[in-house]
């Protein structure tokens, strides 16, 4: 069943140009912007975004690393080879081949999106979620990964963002993200010095 649903997938973006193209782009570049437009929403600084959201752009911020150390720890301990190495197939991107299991854009997409659901920041959450769909389904069409790889992923940033949002981690956190802020002047004059 793995292996049929990555031949499909990744035949289905071989033979159709388009479809590659953007499966190209969400397989490598799109977690950065996920992460670029989460690091932009907490520092746009509480003048521009509500508390909630702030929080959880923080905490989702944290989540990601999170994930991505477990990630290596499991790569540690379970060395997946990935399917271009073992079936001779398309491969659409150049990759190393290093281990493929759990994915680790996956991994940081939907420990940002888990996040936010949990936080209640429900629009950006499900946004989210459906880029990191996007994500998953792309990094099993150009080839790097099997469709259980990118599920793993998904359990690991689910795991990450639970860890975030535990009442003790998460007040640590949000009086972490409150400190963080006092750093930085908000580029928003306050209403005192109006």
């Amino acid at each position: 069943m793995d292996l049929s649903v990555y031949h499909a997938l990744n035949d289905f973006a071989y033979e159709h140009a388009f479809v590659g193209d953007l499966a190209k782009f969400f397989a490598q570049y799109a977690v950065f912007v996920l992460v670029a437009a989460v690091a932009l929403l907490w520092l746009a600084g509480p003048a521009r975004v509500c508390q909630k959201q702030r929080y959880a752009a923080f905490c989702a911020g944290v989540a990601t690393i999170l994930a991505l150390l477990a990630v290596q720890v499991v790569n540690h301990l379970y060395d997946r080879t990935r399917p271009f190495v073992y079936h001779t197939h398309h491969l659409l991107i150049a990759h190393g081949k290093d281990a493929s299991f759990p994915s680790d854009h996956t991994s940081g997409a939907f420990a940002i999106a888990f996040t936010f659901l949990l936080f209640g920041a429900r629009r950006l959450g499900w946004a989210a979620f459906v880029w990191g769909v996007l994500i998953a389904v792309a990094r099993v069409m150009v080839g790097v990964h099997y469709p259980t790889d990118v599920l793993g992923g998904v359990g690991v940033g689910a795991i990450a963002a639970l860890i975030v949002w535990a009442p003790p981690v998460r007040a640590l956190l949000c009086r972490v993200s409150d400190r963080l802020s006092e750093l930085y002047p908000s580029s928003t004059p306050s209403p005192t010095s109006r």
